[in-house]
């Protein structure tokens, strides 16, 4: 069954179980009287909304996810986020705030819904919202923006990543100084010494504890099964501007802990840049995560789905013989298998293939880009697709 949404640039589609094929857009009905065509306008690309960053809540009847439209007074887009029941019948917006909201996540028990704003504050805050109703609730007080945060398997808390904070402000700019190797980057504009590192946040405090001080970037904190752990994504050797060899590192969550390498390829291993967090196994014995190819080859390498055991060794590449580019490991269940992404000639896939190596079995077929994908506890999925017909969101 296909259900529209009005003006949207991208759908969500979702399937009952993660292998079923979620069906494709139907073609539009006859219409007995259909509306008279005219040029398509700036006008209409303003009006189109974007839905992104799709999340099933821990019982399966609902999915978060964040819409961004254009601001045309503000000249920026919105974003708020909004949830729509599993049978499509019911859909709610749960924020309106002027700063916009963004990047839900539920929590393990599915009471809070947790979500990145600004709203009252300088700086991009966690929120949380009691899906039992109330008001949102600021729980961090950081003087940096939040960029990135996970839930613990417990719910009490959040491994969350946050820049060092600017304490300087003068009443005018300070001049530039160039003091590293890499000194620009893309968005971010010039680098200064600051670096983004791991905190853990008690959710009924806010009490924000540092776990990676020091002078690298830790990034796509993913809990371990059991709480215990933190594996994450760094460069942390001297010198680490020259180069985009990133590796996977684990450690306990806990504040003085050292953290342990698992990944020793001359290559990006989970390079932040493709954003996909590296996948504990079910049972906590492994991690999934991304290999690029030879350093030479920056960004023109392909990205292998390899799988590593937790407490170290050889990693296993389960995609070598597939000349394509893989992305966003997610394990199932059972831990029998692993999904992901599949970029293939010009299209985006959702594919799974056995966690022993296999055959690659592509799920989701068509003229699609699937651009983010979340696997429910049972099997259900929601995808976050574009296709080359008029955008529609189907489940």
């Amino acid at each position: 069954m296909v259900r529209p949404l009005a003006a949207v640039a991208l759908g969500l589609a979702l399937a009952p179980r993660l292998g079923a094929q979620a069906p494709a857009p139907a073609p539009p009905a006859p219409s007995a009287s259909p509306p008279s065509a005219r040029p398509f306008t700036p006008d209409d690309v303003l009006r189109l909304r974007d839905v992104s960053e799709p999340r099933i809540s821990p019982e399966g009847d609902w999915v978060a996810y964040t819409v961004s439209s254009a601001d045309t007074a503000e000249d920026q887009n919105h974003h708020a986020v909004w949830m729509t029941s599993w049978d499509g019948t019911r859909t709610v917006r749960l924020t309106n705030s002027k700063q916009g909201e963004s990047a839900p996540s539920w929590s393990p028990d599915g009471r809070w819904l947790a979500f990145l704003s600004s709203r009252d504050d300088e700086h991009t805050q966690l929120w949380l919202l009691d899906r039992r109703g109330g008001e949102g609730r600021k729980v961090t007080t950081l003087q940096s923006d939040v960029d990135d945060y996970v839930w613990a398997p417990d719910g009490h808390r959040v491994a969350l990543v946050a820049e060092d904070p600017d304490t300087a402000k003068p009443k005018t700019p300070a001049p530039i100084v160039i003091d590293r190797f890499q000194f620009k980057q893309d968005e971010s504009g010039y680098l200064s010494k600051r670096r983004r590192h791991l905190y853990v946040v008690d959710i009924e405090t806010g009490k924000a504890t540092l776990l990676t001080p020091g002078d690298y970037d830790d990034l796509l904190p993913a809990w371990s099964p059991d709480g215990k752990s933190l594996a994450f994504v760094s460069k942390r050797r001297p010198d680490a501007d020259r180069d985009n060899n990133w590796d996977v590192y684990v450690m306990e969550a806990v504040p003085g802990a050292t953290p342990r390498q698992l990944t020793t390829f001359e290559g990006p291993d989970d390079d932040p840049d493709y954003e996909s967090r590296p996948a504990w196994s079910p049972d906590g014995r492994s991690i999934a995560y991304l290999q690029g190819g030879p350093l030479k080859l920056i960004y023109y390498a392909v990205q292998k789905l390899a799988v590593v055991p937790a407490g170290g060794g050889a990693p296993r590449i389960l995609t070598a013989t597939l000349d394509r580019s893989v992305a966003s490991p997610a394990w199932s269940a059972d831990g029998s298998s692993l999904y992901f992404l599949l970029e293939d000639d010009r299209t985006v896939l959702l594919a799974r293939v056995p966690a022993n190596g296999g055959a690659v079995e592509r799920l989701v077929s068509g003229p699609r880009v699937v651009s983010a994908f979340a696997a429910g506890r049972d099997g259900r999925s929601a995808s976050r697709a574009g296709t080359a017909l008029p955008s529609t969101a189907f489940w």
